[in-house]
């Protein structure tokens, strides 16, 4: 295999796109994640500190986004670890969901 069979077998895998593009990306989510995250924990404690309850509908979305990454991942790659942090994530954003669903129609399970 010479360098150009290489070249193209690398960009036919990456889709055209680059290594430090695809890098960029990557970190791009993480932090958006992470900022994200930091936003709900400040957003619960100033619920909790203004109503006295937790506002489990914005816990919910911040569980959906990581559910969503690991699903995608576990889809992407069907490797067990995947799938299985993809269940975990995906049973920590119904908790929350359930719980925000019951008070939005004040059911009382």
């Amino acid at each position: 295999m010479n360098k150009e069979e290489i070249l193209a077998k690398s960009r036919q895998e990456n889709k055209n796109r680059d290594i430090a593009e695809i890098d960029h990306f990557k970190s791009a989510a993480r932090f958006a994640l992470i900022i994200s995250m930091a936003f709900t924990a400040l957003w619960t404690m100033l619920s909790i500190i203004a109503t006295q309850r937790v506002n489990y509908a914005v816990i919910a979305v911040e569980f959906c986004m990581t559910f969503s990454m690991w699903l995608y991942r576990a889809i992407k790659s069907k490797k067990a670890s995947d799938i299985l942090l993809a269940a975990v994530s995906g049973f920590t954003f119904l908790i929350p969901a359930f719980i925000g669903i019951c008070e939005l129609f004040n059911i009382k399970p």
